[in-house]
């Protein structure tokens, strides 16, 4: 598919993947870029490392990308999204019903999702369908204009192209979003990538279904591992393993912090936490508890509170990243206890994420905690 060299860095969760990425890239010179899978990583990175350039694979791209985004408006996040900016104030800040209503499983699937899902999944040869009959909007609004110029090879002003890239949160990309993130690197190039295959847990809206591993772990020429954890320590770690094995095996001790994490049984209905990092299956049970807590002033996103210091809600899927000493997972519906029992692969990977956010302690439901493998 490339040149390029391609090595793949299998990180546990707690092993430090970002400080690494950090330390390594700061010993390369000019025409080096990390590549991030959202902007408020991109953000969180400048930050840290200011001096290294840094992006996601559209902002990245989108020089290049610019000329084939025909008919594309800029995008706006709009005022009523603020949930992801600040707390939500009280149970009828017009932010919560909007946090429910912009959950990916409470809108109706449209053309351009599935034609999306099948840009995501394109891994080569011809296209899977005619790109220049589609326009960029709604869920190709970002996606179609890449895809075209991947098809187009990927054109760079070779005195534009990178030396070498690394790409953080490697495990969420999908193929074609990958194929353009190699085209921004020379003939000759590196591409270093970091991920966990565990936390892939946006897999199936790109197109990748079932046990299959994420792209990268395909296209990778090398692959190396990170073998020392520093957030969650045994039982819960070994816990998390178990769960993880049906899809990926991956031992505690790659990743088993030296501490004690504890795994207590604990029911939302009886105890609201003071503190800590609340995790719901859903948007919906994330907004149940806000409601039936009574809560204020409480954050439903990782990114605009202290979890060691106060109460904060959130997704599984939103707290990839996030952590605390102290996690609870809010009740699953019997849905999702079913999916877990028939070890669903997004199922599996969501727990495992949901497990290894903690320090300290993870309570859990007695349901949830009773279909956890000994």
């Amino acid at each position: 598919m490339a040149s390029q060299q391609i090595t793949v860095v299998d990180g546990p969760p707690g092993t430090g993947k970002t400080r690494t990425i950090i330390e390594h890239a700061e010993t390369w010179g000019d025409g080096s870029a990390i590549l991030t899978y959202t902007n408020d990583a991109a953000a969180v990175l400048k930050q840290r490392a200011p001096t290294l350039a840094s992006g996601t694979v559209y902002s990245l791209t989108w020089p290049y990308v610019k000329p084939f985004a025909v008919n594309a408006k800029t995008f706006s996040a709009g005022s009523s999204r603020t949930y992801g900016r600040r707390r939500i104030k009280h149970l009828f800040d017009p932010a919560l019903a909007q946090y429910e209503q912009d959950a990916p499983g409470a809108k109706a699937k449209t053309r351009q999702d599935q034609l999306a899902k099948q840009l995501h999944s394109w891994q080569g040869g011809a296209p899977p369908f005619d790109l220049q009959q589609e326009q960029p909007k709604g869920a190709l609004k970002f996606i179609l204009p890449l895809a075209r110029w991947v098809e187009a090879g990927c054109p760079v002003p070779e005195d534009e192209q990178l030396e070498q890239i690394a790409i953080d949160e490697a495990q969420d990309m999908s193929w074609v979003e990958l194929r353009a993130a190699v085209g921004l690197v020379r003939a000759d190039g590196k591409v270093t990538a970091y991920g966990d295959p565990g936390q892939s847990i946006f897999g199936a809206a790109k197109g990748i279904v079932g046990g299959a591993l994420p792209p990268i772990w395909m296209m990778a020429d090398t692959e190396v591992g990170m073998q020392k954890g520093w957030r969650v320590g045994d039982p819960t770690a070994s816990a998390a393993a178990r769960v993880l094995n049906s899809y990926y095996s991956r031992p505690a001790s790659t990743f088993k912090a030296d501490h004690t994490t504890e795994m207590l049984s604990w029911s939302s209905l009886t105890a609201r936490p003071m503190r800590g990092l609340v995790l719901g299956y859903s948007r919906r049970n994330v907004a149940k508890a806000f409601r039936d807590w009574g809560l204020h002033e409480t954050g439903i996103v990782p990114n605009v509170a202290v979890a060691d210091q106060e109460l904060v809600l959130s997704t599984g899927h939103a707290a990839k990243g996030a952590e605390a000493d102290d996690v609870y997972l809010l009740p699953w519906s019997r849905v999702a206890l079913e999916r877990f029992e028939r070890k669903e692969p997004e199922t599996i990977r969501l727990l495992y994420v949901m497990l290894t956010r903690a320090r300290r302690r993870v309570f859990l439901p007695r349901s949830l905690k009773a279909r956890i493998p000994l």
